[in-house]
């Protein structure tokens, strides 16, 4: 650990309650803050990501460019700071080279420079679209490398990819599709039976578009294909950036920019509705896992990337996630396939964070700094006693009886609950939420900095549909299955650091049954907000607080 990183995480150990998602304060970018640098280029533009290397840094951006190393253009600065950063260059020229410096500024003000250059392709061998084909909808189906060269509007579906062996580059232009027919449609529709490819451009939705519709879809297609390079925008009911609907085989979805405006869904049970949705299909031999990475996702209604499926390797990592969530279950990022390794990624959002609901999932390194508020609920008027569903905001949450032999460890997971502002009432912080349902789980939690905030100055814990006054570092529900045989355990909690200024641990739906195991963690009391007074932070554990209290663990 070098001194910025060491002196970073003890900042954050004794000052737990900064604002959430702020840089830290005096911390400028750097030049080794550049990282997992990607470019892509075509004839007539270009794409470049970075990252930066600390997830508690961001900054604005933007990028010089030109013939030269002089530049002498630049892309318009980021409209906010982020941790990873995403530029479109345009009106370059085929076949020459050209030098770019990524820019960012930090909190404290100061610019730091990175260049380079690239080489843009002739475009020799690609095949003009739309050229002579008929359309819209433009079908691309036969194999080969196509170029858009110019903004094209759908009134439906826009382009759909039919043959395998595509690769279609956008060369930066824009593709905006239903603009008129008020149904179902996508952007870029893949049916191809096989590998394609949809790269570097900008798809739009259109405002007569009807609901479900997606920016860049496949459906019930089992087969490897790549999305990169697409900056992506919907807004209308239902809508998705980017949807792999069933079977999804070897797919790679990175280096994107994910904007949703959605404000309206049908349900949030099935299907929601997501920023990037995979569906996993079962491998049919020799494809890899399917990879979801480097993307950026801004704004949403519902869930920012959900994986679902049956195949096992999948991998999500180093995604920039700011999702807001306006529907109950809205998480950043959904673990709902056997086997994810979910890794190096930023979530700030408004709303859950992390739902682990199958087996030996692997998911360290991430950053989660998050708001939850009262959300509103999806069901037909008067059929709940309430308007609005107002439960505890999980960070990383287990929950039922197929999350078994996972592990959780060098995580920082901080939640604040807020006083209420405006018609916003701020939700209760669980970052450690433990549902668990089989007793021999063998789940294991460690190494990980759990921050839970509260700024009500006195505790009010109500129920199910009341959200309370409260915070919790860990809470456990419904652990109420009895013991594990002999060696096994539910859920191991050890050596992590928990900082809060309300309760440590809290324990409902019951009692606690389940063997649970809470050892060698240190406890600490957050100087911002200040503690609240209470008389104990351990709360409805039962027979397992003797354990937590003798189980090498320390307290204030």
């Amino acid at each position: 650990m070098d001194k910025r990183e060491a002196r970073r995480i003890g900042r954050l150990v004794l000052a737990a309650g900064l604002c959430a998602a702020a840089a830290l304060a005096g911390d400028d970018p750097a030049a080794e803050d550049f990282q997992d640098r990607w470019v892509h280029a075509a004839p007539h533009s270009a794409v470049i990501y970075w990252r930066m290397k600390d997830p508690a840094l961001q900054a604005v951006s933007h990028v010089e460019y030109g013939p030269d190393a002089g530049c002498g253009s630049r892309t318009e600065a980021a409209a906010e700071p982020r941790w990873a950063h995403f530029h479109r260059l345009t009106g370059l020229k085929p076949g020459a080279t050209y030098h770019y410096r990524m820019v960012m500024v930090g909190d404290g003000g100061k610019a730091v420079r990175v260049g380079g250059t690239f080489t843009t392709p002739t475009g020799a061998g690609m095949t003009p679209l739309p050229g002579t084909l008929p359309g819209p909808p433009y079908v691309l189906d036969r194999p080969g490398r196509y170029l858009l060269t110019g903004d094209i509007a759908a009134p439906g579906t826009a382009i759909e990819i039919a043959s395998p062996g595509v690769v279609l580059d956008l060369d930066g232009h824009s593709v905006t599709f239903d603009t008129q027919k008020g149904k179902q449609a996508a952007g870029i529709a893949v049916s191809a039976r096989g590998a394609a490819s949809v790269l570097n451009g900008v798809v739009v939705q259109g405002d007569a578009s009807a609901d479900y519709s997606a920016a860049v879809e496949s459906r019930w297609r089992p087969f490897a294909r790549e999305i990169a390079g697409i900056t992506a925008r919907v807004h209308r009911p239902n809508g998705y950036p980017i949807k792999l609907f069933g079977r999804a085989v070897g797919c790679e979805v990175h280096h994107n920019l994910l904007v949703s405006r959605v404000t309206e869904i049908q349900s949030r049970h099935y299907p929601g509705n997501d920023l990037l949705r995979v569906d996993l299909g079962q491998a049919q031999g020799g494809e890899k896992p399917c990879r979801v990475h480097h993307n950026i996702l801004t704004g949403g209604c519902h869930r920012g990337i959900s994986v679902s499926g049956t195949s096992p390797g999948t991998q999500v990592y180093h995604n920039d996630i700011r999702h807001h969530a306006l529907y109950v279950n809205g998480y950043a990022v959904n673990l709902h396939a056997p086997g994810m390794a979910v890794y190096g990624n930023r979530i700030t959002s408004t709303g859950r964070g992390m739902h682990l609901t199958r087996p030996d999932l692997d998911v360290h390194d991430n950053w989660l700094d998050i708001r939850g508020h009262a959300t509103l609920d999806d069901m037909p008027k008067g059929s709940r006693p309430f308007k609005k569903i107002m439960v505890e905001l999980h960070g990383i949450k287990f929950e039922g009886a197929q999350v078994v032999r996972s592990k959780v460890y060098r995580n920082f997971v901080r939640i604040r609950q807020d006083l209420p502002a405006g018609d916003v009432r701020y939700v209760p912080a669980t970052p450690l939420n433990v549902s668990c349902y089989d007793p021999a789980a063998m789940n294991e939690v460690y190494d990980n900095t759990i921050v839970a905030l509260t700024a009500y100055r006195a505790e009010r814990i109500g129920g199910y549909g009341d959200s309370g006054q409260w915070a919790s570092t860990l809470y456990l529900l419904g652990l109420k299955n009895g013991p594990a045989p002999p060696g096994k355990y539910s859920i191991y909690v050890h050596d992590n650091r928990f900082i809060g200024n309300h309760l440590f641990i809290l324990a409902r739906g019951g009692a606690v049954t389940q063997t649970v195991r809470i050892e060698r963690n240190r406890f600490a009391l957050a100087e911002n907000p200040p503690p609240l007074a209470v008389p104990d932070r351990l709360r409805g554990l039962g027979e397992l607080e003797k354990q937590v209290r003798q189980g090498g663990n320390t307290f204030p």
